[in-house]
């Protein structure tokens, strides 16, 4: 299966509006056609994963888009903007980052981006 079937997958449920994998080097693996993760958006998120503090501070940028930072653990960060937010979950390789609106819930767009997490873990990505 392709990167991109993954995100299709992702997808699927409507739960998830926008995805993307990334490398933990910043990497791009795949993306929803025309959401535009940088290296360096993703990269910071990666870093995140150790010490938050500075999403505290300025916030969680993904895609040219600034969400309010409202929690994360060694696994997950959680943003917010509006009616809109971002889930991002953390494998042994990679990030996995899920956008959702309106009237999607925070919860049905963290259980779609945590399962394909814990999946590809298994999987050893």
């Amino acid at each position: 299966m392709s990167w991109n079937s993954y995100i299709e997958n992702l997808q699927a449920s409507g739960s998830v509006k926008k995805a993307a994998i990334c490398g933990h080097d910043g990497s791009l693996w795949a993306a929803t056609e025309g959401w535009n993760v940088t290296p360096d958006e993703a990269k910071n998120l990666v870093t995140a994963f150790t010490n938050s503090s500075n999403l505290v501070q300025s916030g969680m940028h993904v895609g040219g888009t600034r969400f309010i930072f409202l929690s994360g653990t060694d696994q997950v960060l959680r943003g917010k903007k509006g009616q809109a937010g971002v889930h991002v979950a953390k494998t042994g390789q990679a990030i996995l980052i899920g956008y959702y609106e309106d009237p999607t819930s925070p919860n049905q767009c963290a259980t779609q981006v945590e399962t394909m997490a814990d999946y590809l873990k298994g999987m050893n990505y």
